[in-house]
């Protein structure tokens, strides 16, 4: 059986709006030809994705050694409907996001991500301690394009895809 053709529609306020109400996704590096995939949270601001590592470990080797990254973010919709004979199968969507990561070494500019990452998940009091400049990297990634689909009623799936205006 052929596949089905895929014609994403452009349609950045439909990816972004996936995004909405999403706290973790996975960041995937590559060393050489050999993928690494690491489960992490995010923020999105911007048109950007900010996270946080701690100062030192294998992300950032990667991201110094090779900047282009991809972040996938998956939403699943409630449980699989039983009466349906494909059982497994139930309301999705997922995003697919490609760009550049980059460190922040500025401490002005650590303490703004930090700032955003902070807003996204509520605070927006936030003040950025010793501790956590002293003991955390941030990092942005810089979105090239994104693409979605989803299949929110049995059969009927769309794509979108993101450019950076």
């Amino acid at each position: 059986m052929a596949n089905k053709p895929i014609n994403p529609v452009l349609d950045n306020e439909a990816c972004e709006k996936v995004i909405q109400d999403t706290y973790q996704g996975t960041l995937v590096m590559c060393h050489e030809n050999i993928p690494y995939a690491v489960p992490i949270n995010h923020a999105f601001a911007d048109c950007k994705f900010y996270f946080h590592f701690a100062v030192r470990g294998r992300k950032l080797d990667l991201i110094r050694q090779n900047p282009n990254v991809v972040y996938v973010i998956n939403k699943y919709h409630g449980e699989p409907d039983p009466a349906d004979n494909k059982a497994c199968h139930g309301p999705w969507e997922s995003l697919i996001a490609y760009g550049t990561a980059r460190i922040i070494e500025d401490i002005d500019a650590k303490a703004d991500a930090f700032t955003r990452f902070m807003a996204y998940y509520g605070d927006t009091d936030f003040k950025m301690t010793d501790h956590a400049r002293n003991n955390t990297s941030g990092i942005i990634m810089d979105i090239t394009s994104m693409t979605v689909g989803a299949e929110l009623k049995r059969g009927e799936t769309t794509y979108w895809e993101w450019t950076k205006k």
